[in-house]
């Protein structure tokens, strides 16, 4: 049965719990002392690793982008959107798929209007209508997906609930995967499970179309792919992340995070540097990561920074980028049992420097 077929004969299940948007009643976190938790030296196996793990408690495949008109070029045009694609899966018992559970967020920014719009679907792995190819690169919820086949990646979605925007996205990878942290094993904190297995695909070439009310419109892009998977991985003093994956005109690409504790100090930070297949892991000694420029959401009234300075003085690293956006906080599910966060694409004044920025836990806490 091919990926349309699953999708087809899917029926939509409810009462999702997911790594960041579970329900207050689900937050209460299971015994973990039967998932198997993040461990150095993990023996990764592609394209077997690109699936689930059903073994962890907690996995999310994660997608963002810039799209930009035809003929358009990364770091020298300004883009028409930015997208944020996320498939999660959360399991209550380890090792059994009918316990997985699956949420889906999906958002497009439109660069020139300023407006971000966004949509979820939610499904249980038990009835087909959301789920992970257990052998190689296939997520999907409903008739989104993310399915990779040798170098080319398809994307699937909707960021409105109504589906009168539609975007399809082909991406080629030009590279193997860049494991974050040390050899894929990147640490969150000082406790023995503070940690995930995780791997990125930077700089994904991507091709393809937003389809909407005045038409389909072509796009060409760059884009950037997340996998991964834990259990357990917060420490009891964090409260959410900051998470910024930049691309630089010089080649190099940055993955830089910072976890917070209830006072907004940083509690723990790391970085990966990554250019010509090498992936260089930075400690968080060595690394000064600068927030200003609030922007106080309507909605929930958490104040997110919107302007970031990176410095890394060992590298000679020292890039500000700001938010393209300011309104880009979205999740939630228009009852307010599930959180809110901020995602949105960031870029330096002159075009060198262009990624996502991710902000968790300024609407309240992050369950992990």
């Amino acid at each position: 049965m091919n990926s349309y077929e699953k999708i087809k004969k899917g029926i939509m299940a409810v009462g999702i719990m997911c790594a960041l948007c579970m329900p207050k009643q689900l937050l209460a976190t299971p015994d973990t002392g039967a998932f198997q938790t993040a461990k150095p030296n993990y023996d990764w196996s592609f394209p077997r690793d690109h699936g689930p793990h059903e073994k962890f408690q907690s996995e999310w495949w994660y997608y963002t982008g810039h799209l930009f008109a035809q003929g358009g070029e990364p770091f020298r045009d300004a883009p028409l959107y930015g997208f944020q694609l996320t498939f999660f899966r959360r399991s209550d018992s380890p090792g059994e798929k009918s316990s997985s559970e699956y949420l889906a967020h999906a958002a497009l920014t439109d660069i020139r209007s300023g407006v971000t719009k966004f949509s979820v679907r939610r499904g249980g792995g038990l009835f087909g209508a959301a789920g992970a190819n257990p052998r190689t690169l296939e997520v999907w919820s409903g008739d989104w997906l993310a399915e990779m086949v040798n170098d080319t990646q398809v994307l699937r979605f909707s960021p409105e609930k109504s589906g009168s925007v539609a975007v399809r996205l082909v991406g080629k990878v030009s590279n193997h995967p860049m494991l974050q942290g040390e050899g894929g094993f990147s640490r969150k904190g000082a406790c023995e499970t503070c940690a995930s297995q995780y791997y990125s695909f930077p700089r994904i070439a991507l091709s393809g179309e937003v389809r909407g009310r005045a038409g389909i419109q072509s796009v060409v892009g760059l884009g950037w792919m997340d996998h991964e998977f834990m259990s357990n991985t917060l420490q009891a003093d964090q409260v959410g992340w900051d998470w910024l994956g930049l691309m630089l005109k010089d080649g190099r690409s940055i993955t830089v995070f910072r976890l917070r504790d209830a006072h907004g100090g940083t509690s723990y930070a790391s970085a990966n540097i990554v250019k010509d297949y090498s992936s260089e892991l930075i400690s968080g000694a060595e690394i000064l990561l600068t927030p200003s420029e609030e922007w106080k959401s309507l909605s929930t009234g958490a104040r997110y920074p919107l302007l970031w300075r990176l410095q890394i003085p060992s590298r000679s690293i020292d890039i500000t980028v700001r938010a393209r956006v300011p309104a880009c906080e979205i999740g939630g599910d228009g009852a307010g049992e599930e959180p809110r966060y901020w995602e949105g694409p960031v870029a330096a004044s002159d075009e060198s420097v262009i990624g996502y920025l991710e902000m968790t836990g300024y609407a309240g806490k992050v369950q992990l």
